[in-house]
């Protein structure tokens, strides 16, 4: 199942009102947008749907939000809207193509789709939960399932933030399992991993790090040796951060030494990887994807998660404002926000595709389709053919 589209509105009607227009998704998507236009927020809101639908966050922890979105799911589109006002649902509806089969309005009255009875039904569901959540029924209304399944498996990574790095994972015999949403469980998934797939999970790791630059030749989990750390349980524990050793360099480098970038790209591959051998998430979502790296490392980074997003069934959603990227990146990927007052507006290859083909044939850069805001100033900007001596003009683009 793969998101096709959202639009989604907060705070309608006051002062405050953000609204998101018209995202459509593709099975890999850069969003890129000027300073303040949005792009981190558009995630979010992604993220927050993917909270509502699968129970872990309640519609009650949202002042306002309304969602309106659509879905691809075995060849035909799923549609699901949500309306939340002061922290209660006011509407919800959940169709198949043309066929309505949960509806809901205010007070938590509504129908849904009976299987055994082969007819809808009545119900009331308590305004503070979404009712796709609270009527979920494996029998009778299997058809919410899938919804569910999608925002179970959105992930949601910040590259440009710590990543885990100033986590310290304090490993507990039978403990419970890591939670591969969380980013500062790192450590956790690659100890779990290493259990679960030994051998192998540790050697893509180092494979993909080779990959993008890093000349890694062992990976692992061991105990810090320049952190004291006093923890008082009952039971065993083992304090433990991730180390590496590169083959130029005499002695591992722990967690806590690695440069922000090396860390970053290390975190991010360990989550990766884990979605391949563990589990099938439905979509992820990085934000500041390439931050803190250098350009041959930025570039080689995007190359392998798109690679991996291209090898499974995963919807990828990046974000960026950093130049590497976006020359990394196809045009026909990309998603540009563009945001008047509090309604932000998306132009992609779907819904401009001559403005972006007319770019191709400049001979600029990807980044500069975005810094000369081609989109709004077209062509009429661009420099005019000269004829050289002969009367033939000059290519343009190679």
């Amino acid at each position: 199942m793969r998101l096709k589209s959202i639009n989604y509105v907060q705070f309608h009607g006051t002062p405050r009102e953000w609204s998101l227009c018209d995202l459509t998704l593709k099975p890999i998507n850069l969003v890129v947008g000027k300073n303040a236009t949005g792009k981190t927020r558009t995630l979010n809101v992604i993220h927050g749907l993917g909270k509502l639908v699968s129970g872990r966050q309640s519609p009650s922890a949202l002042a306002t939000g309304t969602y309106r979105t659509s879905f691809e799911h075995e060849g035909g589109i799923l549609y699901y809207s949500l309306d939340i006002q002061d922290r209660k649902v006011v509407s919800e509806e959940f169709r198949v193509g043309d066929l309505t089969l949960l509806t809901r309005g205010a007070g938590g009255v509504g129908t849904i789709f009976h299987k055994k009875e082969n007819k809808h039904i009545e119900f009331q569901t308590p305004e503070a939960q979404a009712a796709v959540v609270a009527r979920r029924d494996t029998i009778q209304h299997g058809f919410l399932e899938s919804l569910n399944h999608w925002g179970a498996g959105v992930r949601h990574y910040a590259f440009g933030e710590t990543m885990g790095r100033t986590t310290i994972a304090v490993l507990v015999p039978d403990g419970p399992a890591p939670d591969p949403a969380d980013v500062n469980a790192v450590i956790g998934l690659f100890r779990k991993a290493e259990n679960d797939f030994p051998v192998a999970f540790a050697q893509a790791v180092q494979d993909d790090m080779n990959k993008i630059g890093y000349n890694i030749v062992k990976i692992g989990v061991m105990l810090p040796t320049d952190i004291t750390i006093e923890v008082s349980s009952p039971v065993p524990v083992s304090p433990s951060v991730l180390f590496v050793r590169e083959r130029d360099l005499p002695d591992v480098t722990q967690q806590t030494d690695m440069s922000q970038g090396m860390f970053r790209a290390l975190s991010v591959i360990i989550l990766l990887n884990y979605a391949v051998f563990a589990t099938r998430p439905s979509c992820i979502i990085i934000d500041d994807i390439g931050e803190g790296l250098d350009y041959d490392r930025s570039c080689r980074l995007i190359d392998l998660v798109r690679q991996k997003a291209q090898a499974s069934s995963v919807q990828l959603i990046m974000g960026t404002n950093d130049r590497f990227v976006m020359n990394s990146v196809p045009l026909e990927e990309w998603s540009v926000l563009q945001r008047e007052s509090g309604t932000v507006k998306v132009r992609n290859y779907e819904n401009s595709k001559p403005i972006f083909d007319q770019f191709k044939f400049t001979g600029l850069n990807n980044f500069d389709f975005l810094a000369t805001d081609f989109l709004n100033e077209g062509a009429k900007d661009l420099p005019r053919e000269v004829d050289e001596p002969g009367g033939r003009s000059p290519d343009r683009a190679q």
